[in-house]
C-alpha cells in the first residue's frame, strides 16, 4: 500500500510544504510516520483528523492508515453540522489541524476489517452519510490514475485542492504511490501567490475544478510562463467545450497536455479519463473508463443499452467502487459493495466508444411537461458568461450571475425564454458578489436554491404550471402519432412528415426530452438510427406498436 515503506523510495523529494519552505524526502517521511504511530499507539480505531494541505496533517494521515485506523477527513472541527457526525459516530480520537488529539470515546468501535476511509460526498457533506473505502479501493485506484497520467518519481503535484474532497485526496494518493513530490499549499486560485508558487516550487502540474480554470482566464494565465508544468487536469463538474478547447490547444502548443477527467466520491474518486491528444476534436467527451475499470450504459430497467448514440444511465464497475454507504455507526462494520456503480448520469457513447454526459438524473426540472436539463442551459450560458450558474425546481428556474458580468446581462432571461420556449417568469436572475461555491471548488446548487423567492406569485405559478400540464395531457401521456411528440415538444407546428431530429437542427436539450419520449412511445421498438428517420417512417413504427397491443 502506498503509505506503508515509504523509505523504499529513498532520497527523492516527497513533500514541500510552500508556505513555510521545509523540504521531506522519502526517508525523512517514514520517520516522520513511524514517529507517529508510536506516539498515538492506537491499531483499528475510528479516527476523525481536520484535514488541512500541510506536513503535519499528512504525516498523522498516513500513520493511522498504516496503524490501519478507519479514517474520516473533515473539513474543519468549528462547525455545527461536524459536531452532529460526532455525536452521531462517536469516533474514538479527533486530531485537529493544530495536532492536538482529543479523547472522545474509549470503546471499541464495531469496524468493518477491510474499511479504511470515510468520506462525504459533496452532496452529503454535515450529514451523517458516508462513502465507505478500503484499502484496496483508493490503492488501486491510485495506480490506475498514476498509469494513465504516466507519473514518476519525477513529478512534483501542486496540491491545493483540499484533501478532505476525493479529487484532491486522489492527487495525493496517486503521487505517493509512484514515489512522486507534493508541493502542499492553502492558497486558493485567487490570490497571488497560487501562480507564484508553482514556479517558485517547479511544479509539474496542477488540478482544478471548473471554476479554477474559468478563473485563470481572468487572471491571464500564459501556460508558457511555465516552462517546467508538464500537464493540467480537470474534474469535479464539466467545463464547457470552448475551454476544453482552448485550454487543450494552449497546452499543446507547448507540449504539455491538458486531461479532461470525471469521477465520483463513490469510485475513490476516479472513473475515466480523456487523453490528451482526443480533448480539441472531442472536448464535450468524459473519455473512457480508467485502466482497469469498466463504463456501460444502462436504461430505466438496469438492462445494458448496446447501441451507440442513445443514452442511458452511465454505470462503472472496477476494483475501486466504494464498500457501500454509511449513515449510522452500524454500517461501519458491514460491506455492501454494489456489483457496478450507477452514477445517476445520463450519457450515451459514441461511435468512436467515446463517453458523453447530457445531464443528471437529478439536475432536470419538469415544466409544461418537459423535461429541462438545468446543465445544459448552464453549458451554453457559459459561452457568454464564465461566472454564471444554473439550477431549479418545477417552478422555477435560478440564474446566478457574479457581479462583475451583470452589466451584461440585459435581455438575458427574454432570451432564455425564446430559446427554450417557456414563459419568462420560468426563469430568475440573481446577482451575487461571487458564486456561492462547496469547499471543494464545486457550485453551492442547494445555496443557490434556497434564492428562489418562495412568494405567493410562485407558488401560483407552480400551480399554473400543473395545471397547464394536465390540460395538456403532457405527464405520461398517450401520443396520438410521433410527429405529435415532436410538434410539442419542439413547440413548432411548422414540422412535416419528411422531417427528421437531425434535419430540425434541434439542440441536445430536446435530445434528451425527445429520446426519453420516444423510449416511452417505442419501447423496445426505438430504432439505434431513429435521430435520421422521417417522422412518417416514425409514425409508422407508432401505429404499428399501438395496434399490435
Amino acid at each position: 500500500m502506498f503509505f506503508q515503506q515509504l523509505n523504499k523510495f529513498g532520497n527523492r523529494p516527497a513533500l514541500i510544504d510552500a508556505e513555510t519552505g521545509t523540504c521531506l524526502n522519502y526517508v525523512d517521511l517514514e520517520n516522520l510516520v513511524q514517529q507517529k504511530c508510536r506516539q498515538l499507539a492506537i491499531t483499528r480505531q475510528l479516527v476523525f483528523i481536520e484535514a488541512v494541505n500541510n506536513i503535519p496533517w499528512l504525516v498523522t494521515y498516513l500513520a493511522c492508515l498504516r496503524l490501519q485506523c478507519t479514517v474520516y477527513l473533515l473539513e474543519t472541527l468549528e462547525d455545527e453540522k461536524t459536531q452532529v457526525l460526532i455525536d452521531t459516530y462517536r469516533p474514538n480520537l479527533i486530531i485537529a489541524a493544530n495536532q492536538e488529539v482529543k479523547v472522545i470515546n474509549q470503546h471499541p468501535c464495531n469496524l468493518h476489517q477491510d474499511l479504511l476511509l470515510l468520506l462525504s460526498t459533496s452532496g452529503s457533506t454535515g450529514t451523517p452519510k458516508f462513502v465507505k473505502l478500503s484499502a484496496h479501493n483508493i490503492q488501486s485506484n491510485a495506480e490506475s490514475i498514476a498509469e494513465y497520467l504516466q507519473l514518476d518519481t519525477s513529478e512534483r503535484a501542486y496540491a491545493h485542492l483540499k484533501p478532505f474532497y476525493s479529487y484532491g485526496l486522489s492527487v495525493i494518493h496517486s503521487h505517493l504511490v509512484v514515489g512522486a513530490a507534493l508541493i502542499l499549499t492553502s492558497r486558493s486560485i485567487t490570490e497571488p501567490e497560487f501562480l507564484q508558487q508553482i514556479n517558485q516550487y517547479q511544479a509539474t502540474s496542477f488540478a482544478g475544478v471548473p471554476y479554477t480554470f474559468e478563473t485563470l482566464l481572468s487572471l491571464k494565465f500564459e501556460i508558457n510562463q511555465y516552462p517546467q508544468l508538464r500537464y493540467l487536469t480537470q474534474a469535479g463538474g464539466k467545463l464547457v467545450a470552448h475551454l476544453v478547447v482552448d485550454y487543450a490547444k494552449r497546452c499543446a502548443a507547448e507540449k504539455k497536455r491538458f486531461i479532461v477527467m470525471y469521477g465520483q466520491t463513490e469510485a475513490a474518486p476516479r472513473i475515466s479519463y480523456l487523453p490528451a491528444e482526443y480533448a480539441q476534436k472531442y472536448p464535450e467527451s468524459i473519455g473512457k473508463a480508467i485502466p482497469g475499470g469498466e463504463l456501460f450504459l444502462v436504461d430505466e430497467h438496469k438492462k445494458i443499452v448496446a447501441e451507440t448514440d442513445k443514452p442511458g444511465e452511465l454505470a462503472y464497475r472496477g476494483p475501486n467502487v466504494m464498500m457501500g454507504y454509511a449513515i449510522s455507526p452500524e454500517q461501519l462494520a458491514t460491506d455492501e459493495t454494489p456489483d457496478c456503480l450507477y452514477t445517476g448520469d445520463i450519457a450515451y457513447r459514441s461511435a468512436e466508444n467515446l463517453f458523453y454526459i447530457v445531464g443528471r438524473t437529478s439536475r432536470f426540472v419538469k415544466m409544461f411537461g418537459l423535461r429541462i436539463n438545468l446543465d445544459q442551459i448552464q453549458s451554453d450560458l457559459k459561452l457568454y458568461y464564465s461566472n454564471i450558474a444554473v439550477t431549479g425546481n418545477d417552478q422555477r428556474i435560478l440564474i446566478a450571475l457574479a457581479e462583475e458580468e451583470a452589466a451584461n446581462s440585459s435581455g438575458l432571461i427574454s432570451q432564455l425564454a425564446h430559446r427554450y420556449h417557456l414563459p419568462e417568469n420560468c426563469f430568475k436572475l440573481s446577482v451575487y458578489p461571487k458564486i456561492p461555491l462547496l469547499p471543494n471548488g464545486k457550485y453551492h446548487y442547494k445555496k443557490m436554491l434556497a434564492d428562489i423567492d418562495n412568494s405567493q406569485e410562485v407558488n401560483w405559478f407552480a400551480k399554473f404550471t400543473r395545471k397547464v400540464s394536465d390540460l395538456l395531457e403532457l405527464n405520461d401521456r398517450q401520443w396520438l402519432s410521433i410527429s405529435d411528440l415532436y410538434r410539442t415538444i419542439l413547440s413548432n407546428s411548422d414540422i412535416t412528415d419528411k422531417d427528421s431530429f437531425d434535419s430540425l437542427d434541434a439542440d441536445s436539450l430536446t435530445y434528451v426530452s425527445l429520446a426519453i419520449e420516444m423510449e416511452g412511445a417505442l419501447g423496445e421498438a426505438l430504432p439505434a438510427d431513429w435521430r435520421s428517420l422521417s417522422l412518417s417512417q416514425l409514425d409508422a413504427l407508432y401505429l404499428g406498436r399501438r395496434f399490435a397491443a
